[in-house]
């Protein structure tokens, strides 16, 4: 979209310099034009040269209505005598108009006694002298194609490269989730394998049906993942949208990942207001995105940091913000942060590696019309109950007050 919109605009100001252009160039030969071709051209085939103090406009009128005249005029010289009349009085109408713009004697029969040949003459020099008069104008639509062609080449070429990369991304994400799901599956049916078999003593089972919740709990977010970046983009999905307490679901995602928090040695800090604040929003979703980001920094950073989780009301909007003082993400991850498939430390350093967490994130914020970012420092400190922190995501929700 934003590339239309810029080649829309490159358009307008290609389209403007040429119309600008044309004026020029039309100026110049109009006044060449009058004060050679054409004063020429009135001496010789009308014997008088009192045209050079008209304007353009009348010069350019002129020779287009004396065009018409030469060829009108040379038709009646070869059609039956009983249509000559109407041409005649065609004929007669073109010359006063002809007369009138060359500010000429009204009774002077320009055409008249002509004989064909000065009438054929007359004819072709007039063509040639419209085919100058026209010639910026046909450059300056040859011009303005090649733009046009151009600029879609260039999106088209861009289009390409963005599919290939899209689907160089994919398949690297489905290489990923594949290996991730192989290596747990692995393991499973090892447990398995060996709890069947009796090879594995009492005191060491409880170990092992633990790790095989773990790895089962793995494999499934990944599917889960897959699952719904895939209903995300299907036609058929639709936000379930109801009046939702913005508030009231910032506090229960923050609750409810109060344990993990607490089990990953983090501090939780949560600044929400006790007020109500009632938005339009698909609530199973949007708590699902808040989750997400809860779960992403408890993942993500080491033991002993710090989680905040705030929501601030300004004119016009909320602001929930999930930050934490772990480390800052590159520059170059993270402005592709939110897209989807993107892989390797990229991914992993953002969606547990299956490249698709954050772009799920961002997609069911952006169907909200809401927008979701990374701020960092040295940015972050523009907002006061983050400043304290390296980083966060910010989700802002615009609110019709």
């Amino acid at each position: 979209m934003k590339d239309i919109k810029s080649l829309q605009l490159t358009l307008i100001a290609k389209f403007m310099q040429i119309i600008v252009a044309c004026a020029v160039a039309e100026a110049i030969i109009f006044y060449v034009l009058s004060r050679t071709v054409f004063r020429w051209l009135m001496i010789f085939f009308f014997g008088t040269d009192g045209v050079a103090h008209i304007g353009l406009a009348q010069a350019g009128a002129a020779v287009v209505v004396m065009l018409f005249g030469t060829i009108l005029s040379l038709i009646s010289s070869i059609i039956p005598q009983q249509v000559i009349r109407p041409l005649e009085l065609i004929l007669g109408a073109l010359n006063r108009v002809t007369t009138g713009l060359l500010d000429l004697p009204a009774e002077m029969n320009l055409l008249g006694n002509m004989s064909v040949t000065s009438r054929i003459l007359l004819t072709l020099t007039l063509i040639a002298t419209v085919a100058i008069i026209l010639l910026p104008y046909v450059i300056a639509a040859i011009h303005f194609s090649f733009i046009i062609v151009r600029n879609f080449r260039a999106i088209e070429e861009q289009e390409r490269a963005e599919r290939e990369e899209y689907e160089r991304r994919r398949n690297l994400m489905l290489s990923d989730i594949a290996h991730d799901l192989r290596t747990p599956i692995t393991t499973v049916a090892g447990y398995a394998q060996a709890l069947d078999d009796n090879m594995i003593s009492d005191e060491r089972r409880d170990e092992i049906y633990s790790a095989i919740r773990t790895k089962s709990a793995r494999m499934s977010e990944l599917i889960d993942l897959l699952f719904d970046y895939v209903k995300l983009d299907s036609d058929g999905f639709r936000l379930n949208r109801e009046s939702t307490d913005v508030c009231e679901l910032v506090r229960e995602c923050a609750a409810f990942a109060y344990q993990d928090i607490e089990d990953a040695g983090m501090e939780l800090d949560i600044g929400v207001p006790d007020d109500v604040l009632m938005i339009e929003a698909d609530r199973l979703q949007l708590s699902r995105v808040l989750s997400n980001l809860i779960v992403n920094a408890v993942r993500h950073n080491p033991e002993g940091s710090r989680i905040g989780i705030y929501l601030t009301r300004d004119s016009g909007r909320a602001d929930i913000m999930v930050c934490d003082n772990g480390g800052l993400i590159e520059e170059d991850k993270a402005k592709h942060l939110f897209e989807p498939f993107v892989r390797g430390d990229e991914s992993r350093s953002s969606t547990g590696g299956s490249g698709l967490g954050l772009s799920i994130a961002h997609k069911v914020i952006s169907m909200h019309g809401y927008r979701i970012r990374l701020v960092q420092k040295p940015d972050i400190v523009g907002y006061p109950p983050a400043a304290s922190y390296s980083k966060m995501f910010l989700v802002t929700i615009p609110l019709n007050d």
